[in-house]
């Protein structure tokens, strides 16, 4: 039997990169609601105290971009300067020209192509698989990543865990061992590490105790109970940044 350790990383929705994925989002919902036929490719970038959305959109539909970003970071988070970004003071910058002729005519004809016919206007790589090693068919290095973070943005919105602010990384390595046959199973979580923005005025001793308690624990025991992890061989670090 071989063993090997797998880790998988996710960012909360504060984090800088995910607030830019949920703006541009937001702006293609938008452009979506009004005009199903738009043709949208929206970048978003931030730092302290500004958002700036560009790139090329064409639709009819009518569209308030600042509007748009400024209600996104509210709802995250963003409301304060304390947490480096106040939705209702931050620049917004916006550059939004209409796509171009070339780029439309090669993908989609000006809207004379017929689906089958339409072309890719950008590529990607992605990595992944399906497993069943959640309910989720998702690895789980990925699932307790997510959840994780998920429950720590939880724990901030409701109260529970009142130093947090939005921005965070969670980072979750699991053992595996692999069989004869080539068949993978998660035997225990190895590490599990939290990166989160937090209050000036909380110890590291109380960053370590709260995420262990209101955030790991909760998310690692509901594996258990699923049979996802041993719980017995979990072993849990925790870090504030």
């Amino acid at each position: 039997m071989v063993s090997f350790l797998f880790t998988s990383e996710s960012v909360n929705e504060g984090h800088p990169d995910k607030l830019c994925d949920q703006v541009s989002d937001a702006i293609l919902d938008a452009c979506l609601a009004e005009d199903p036929d738009s043709k949208v490719a929206c970048e978003t970038c931030t730092k302290t105290g500004m958002v700036m959305v560009f790139g090329e959109i064409t639709t009819r539909a009518s569209v308030d971009y600042e509007k748009i970003v400024r209600e996104t970071c509210r709802g995250i988070g963003f409301i304060s300067e304390d947490v480096g970004l106040n939705c209702d003071t931050c620049k917004v910058l916006v550059h939004i020209e209409e796509q171009s002729p070339d780029i439309g005519q090669g993908v989609h004809g000006m809207g004379t192509k017929r689906p089958e016919e339409i072309g890719a206007g950008d590529q990607g790589i992605m990595f992944g698989y399906a497993t069943d090693e959640t309910p989720e068919l998702m690895p789980l290095t990925h699932v307790l990543a997510t959840k994780i973070g998920a429950r720590l943005t939880e724990v901030r919105k409701n109260g529970a865990v009142k130093w947090l602010r939005p921005d965070g990384k969670t980072q979750v390595t699991v053992e595996y061992k692999k069989d004869e046959s080539g068949a993978l199973e998660p035997v225990r979580v190895h590490t599990i590490l939290i990166s989160t923005q937090h209050d000036e005025s909380v110890s590291n001793d109380q960053i370590a105790a709260d995420l262990r308690e209101h955030v790991i624990k909760p998310v690692l025991y509901a594996f258990v109970l699923l049979g996802a992890v041993d719980g017995r061989g979990a072993d849990g670090d925790d870090s504030g940044t």
